[in-house]
């Protein structure tokens, strides 16, 4: 016998059924939820350096305690630009709660943020540092520092080099040297200039051509093109002329794509603040080097640099103390490379510890490297006549000081010793390799003094600790903003706008690491 089918049973569905009363977004959003921190610590925010950013006047504007809000907890839940935000405020509950159902569009969503923001990020970070340290989440002891190199918003096929700059306008100066040489000849002057002078070893050699020589020559032009009887010579003179001027317009591009290059390598046409970088994954993009300071995964620090070398941002990094709250650490904890007589003095000159590698500080460990008879170490000084004596009893006497200058400009001095005679010792090759001249040192007391202050700071119980969490400490907060969050390019032009931009990163993370301790702690 067949058995009877169960009747089915669904939940009311009705989509088009009217409610009583609107519902209250109040109740649909949990109480622990992240849109509620970031809304009470930004209402506990003094925002009165921003309210004084704005003129007055004209239109009512959209409060920037708002403003702040939704770019904020944007941020903190992966949406960056401004038509995904302006899209969230129309269909997430959450951000219509957030903005008590305010739509500001798009276009006043980045104008905020490329606007306001970019000269008052700084203030928002600081308040944001300082609630951190009153509510004892962080105590700004250990600085865990390091960078890493984000794309830019630029196109990575319209890279300008500086190298090709330079290239460029040498051979359209040539070229301009080759119609100097034509004018003159039209002109019928070579004697009378240059008698029995090749054109090209007397005045238009290859110095750079000045604007005041081209002026010149066009000048010359410009009389034959009117005193001139043969229509070809004024024809001639004409195209001479057209050639001169564009030279002129190629040289002066060449000449500002080097001064907007300065020092580095290169710039993107689409972005000139940006700089040709070598990325995580082997790629050269244009892009931006990040410095950023940590303490518990908390950011207390960082700031945006156009250099890749990381030890050479130091100094400037360490300036945003000051814009951030004037906040010291104790302590400051970094690889390698940051491990430099520069970097040492700041940090010894504001009385912060260095734990802080050298370069070498793992290979001078070993023991092939610490038993090596022929490192300058190694030798043995006489302090009596200021000499060093090599494994084969020979004397490298002081000669001068050597003044070293590096890229940045810094300027270090060192004692330069030689020895007396390399002639036949049988230690040379190991000593001093093929080289043909005597053996020579080079002795900076300074450096060798802060890399023991680094060694006993290192090798100290704290040091071990510190080294240790030094890799889990600026690594776990990088690798949550570009794994986690998927930030791993900017979506605004200009060093000043990406600054801001990684402060909006930089504070939705500190929101975010906030929030899971609320929750922690409430559960």
């Amino acid at each position: 016998m067949a058995k009877a089918k169960t009747k089915q049973v669904f939940k009311q569905y009705s989509p088009n059924q009217n409610l009583l009363l609107p519902p209250n977004l109040e109740e649909l959003i949990d109480s622990h939820h992240l849109v509620r921190v970031i809304n009470g610590i930004v209402d506990s925010m003094d925002l009165t350096t921003i309210l004084n950013s704005y003129m007055g006047g004209g239109t009512s504007a959209y409060h920037p305690r708002m403003m702040i809000k939704i770019l904020l907890y944007a941020y903190a839940v992966k949406i960056y630009t401004g038509r995904r935000i302006a899209k969230a405020l129309r269909q997430d509950i959450t951000f219509m709660w957030l903005v008590a159902y305010n739509r500001p569009d798009f276009r006043t969503i980045n104008n905020f943020r490329s606007g306001v923001l970019k000269t008052t990020i700084e203030e928002l970070f600081k308040q944001m540092l300082d609630f951190l340290l009153t509510k004892e989440y962080i105590k700004f002891e250990h600085y865990f520092c390091d960078g890493s190199t984000f794309e830019a918003d630029a196109n990575r096929h319209k890279m300008v080099w500086n190298k090709n700059a330079k290239r460029y306008q040498a051979a359209t100066e040539q070229k301009c040297r080759d119609l100097f040489k034509q004018i003159d000849q039209l002109n019928e002057t070579e004697q009378s200039q240059y008698g029995n002078k090749d054109l090209e070893e007397s005045g238009t050699d290859k110095q750079a051509v000045t604007k005041e020589q081209i002026a010149m020559q066009a000048s010359k032009l410009d009389q034959v093109i009117e005193t001139a009887a043969s229509k070809r010579l004024k024809r001639k003179a004409t195209t001479l002329k057209k050639k001169l001027s564009a030279h002129q317009d190629s040289i002066d591009k060449y000449e500002r794509q080097q001064q907007i290059s300065g020092s580095r390598s290169g710039y993107s046409a689409t972005d000139e603040d940006a700089t040709a970088m070598k990325m995580k994954n082997g790629e050269v993009l244009p892009g931006y080097n990040i410095l950023i300071g940590s303490e518990d995964q908390f950011i207390t620090g960082y700031s945006v640099h156009q250099k890749n070398n990381d030890g050479a941002c130091f100094k400037d990094h360490v300036q945003q103390f000051k814009q951030h709250g004037g906040h010291e650490p104790t302590a400051i904890i970094a690889d390698s490379i940051f491990g430099t007589q520069q970097n040492y003095e700041i940090m010894d000159d504001r009385e912060i510890a260095a734990y802080v590698k050298f370069p070498l500080y793992h290979k001078e460990r070993s023991h092939k490297y610490v038993e090596n008879p022929f490192r300058k170490e190694n030798f043995i000084y006489d302090a009596a006549n200021d000499t060093y004596i090599c494994p084969n009893n020979k004397a490298l006497r002081f000669r001068y000081v050597k003044t070293d200058r590096n890229k940045n400009g810094y300027i270090s001095f060192s004692r330069l010793y030689e020895c007396e005679s390399c002639q036949g010792c049988p230690f040379a090759k190991d000593c001093k390799g093929t080289s043909n001249s005597n053996r020579t040192i080079k002795v900076n007391q300074s450096p060798e003094h802060y890399k023991q202050q680094a060694r006993d700071n290192l090798k100290s119980e704290l040091g071990d600790e510190l080294k240790r969490k030094r890799s889990i400490e600026v690594e776990t907060c990088f690798g949550d903003i570009k794994k986690n969050q998927g930030f791993r390019r900017f979506h605004l032009r200009g060093k000043q706008k990406v600054k801001a931009e990684f402060g909006l990163i930089a504070i939705a993370h500190n929101l975010r690491k906030l929030h899971l301790k609320v929750f922690l702690s409430a559960a």
